[in-house]
């Protein structure tokens, strides 16, 4: 018998013992579940907030003992389910001092995190946790459950407009860092209970695939395609504000986020952008078009007239600051013009790409790199990169890929074919 059964086998006995026969645990998905009754009078299960491991099985059956005492002594008039319920609200849950924890925990790394990086990565998250376990109505019951309140569901970020943090990205990562370090902290400083420890990143259904190494390669939109979306548009106020989103952001080669920070200048006849992403140098830019063209190379003639646009008035939709992306793509796949949208993604993916919002920016990119000046000379990395509102490495790492094409005209091939 291996050791894992006989912990197992351990834990029934103390349950037998304790609370009597007709109550056992089950492993269920790598939690703890309380089995009570029988097949003639009929089971009741219920889920326990402790993971299956051998390592919490003694608090787990105290914790049973509790809950079956205080069923017994109420003659079955509650449930199973209210009696464990009212032995976590009586225990351990209201000794929990979460905001004397999360001052301590500061206090215990302030030489080794910086007040800068403790503001922007760490206490954001930190103030979620603080809302859910103070919030009156509803507390998550372990820390399964408060993961996925406060990286999912917590509203943040100024003015409280961003919910959560996107799956498979850098920021969600630090957060959910900073959020287990924290909770790492209560179960071995501060005695919270076993449930309160941080799960592993795939329980949790993280997306740190995504990130680095394996990060998605954008497919650069061409103009053409941009051309049969930006007919696709309905006539409606919305269709027609996303239809200028669109334009503004293949003209222009903008973050979708960007389209929240774009202001007038110079008598409103420029176009600048204040977005600054967190590593990134550039405060401001000026915007600068590389039109999108039709199949004999001239320009579209809503490429001329966008500043203008904005300057007179029309409306851009409507985005939640830090939703960009995704307010682009929901938009993409589910209005008027998903059909059209959906055929363009599939023929990046023919090539082995992804389509996504940012492939307006892909294709300003692909044209900086590959199309000449008016003087015939083809413009320096640098050049590139201010353009788009990054640094050289940045665009070297994104977009080098797009310098690599046409190596044969870059060789000496045609001399000896």
């Amino acid at each position: 018998m291996t050791q894992t059964n006989n912990w197992v086998r351990d834990f029934r006995k103390a349950i037998k013992t304790s609370v009597g026969s007709g109550w056992t645990v089950e492993n269920d998905r790598g939690n703890m579940r309380l089995i009570v009754g029988n097949k003639t009078e009929g089971r009741t299960s219920v889920s326990l907030p402790y993971a299956w491991k051998e390592s919490q099985w003694l608090e787990a059956a105290q914790f049973i003992k509790v809950g079956a005492d205080t069923y017994k002594a109420n003659n079955g008039l509650i449930s199973i389910r209210t009696a464990l319920r009212n032995t976590k609200n009586s225990s351990s849950e209201r000794k929990l001092d979460w905001e004397g924890a999360l001052i301590r925990y500061r206090k215990t790394n302030t030489r080794i995190i910086k007040e800068p990086t403790w503001k922007k990565k760490h206490l954001p998250v930190l103030e979620g946790v603080m809302f859910y376990m103070n919030k009156a109505n509803y507390k998550p019951q372990n820390s399964k459950t408060l993961h996925k309140k406060v990286l999912n569901e917590y509203v943040h970020g100024k003015y409280k407009q961003i919910t959560g943090w996107e799956l498979g990205t850098p920021q969600r990562r630090h957060m959910r860092l900073a959020f287990n370090k924290f909770l790492d902290y209560c179960f071995n400083h501060e005695e919270f209970p076993s449930y309160w420890r941080p799960i592993d990143p795939i329980v949790a259904g993280e997306r740190d695939d995504l990130i680095g190494d394996n990060k998605r390669i954008g497919y650069p939109l061409t103009d053409a395609q941009i051309g049969r979306l930006v007919d696709g548009f309905g006539e409606h106020d919305q269709a027609q504000r996303w239809k200028f989103a669109v334009q503004i952001c293949a003209v222009y080669g903008l973050r979708p986020e960007e389209l929240n920070h774009l202001v007038l200048r110079n008598k409103k006849s420029e176009l600048w952008c204040t977005y600054r992403k967190t590593n990134s140098n550039f405060k401001e830019r000026k915007l600068l078009p590389l039109l999108v063209r039709d199949i004999d190379g001239k320009a579209f003639d809503w490429c001329y007239n966008l500043v203008q646009r904005l300057a007179a008035g029309e409306k851009l939709p409507e985005i939640p600051k830090g939703k960009g992306g995704q307010s682009f793509g929901d938009y993409l796949r589910r209005k008027s013009i998903r059909n059209i949208w959906k055929s363009i993604c599939a023929e990046a993916r023919a090539e082995g790409l992804e389509c996504v919002p940012y492939s307006f920016r892909h294709r300003y990119a692909y044209v900086a790199h590959t199309k000449p000046q008016q003087n015939g000379t083809m413009r320096t990395i640098k050049q590139i990169a201010d353009l788009m509102g990054h640094d050289p490495d940045t665009n070297l790492k994104s977009y080098a890929r797009f310098q690599t094409k046409d190596l044969e005209k870059a060789s000496d091939l045609a001399e000896i074919a």
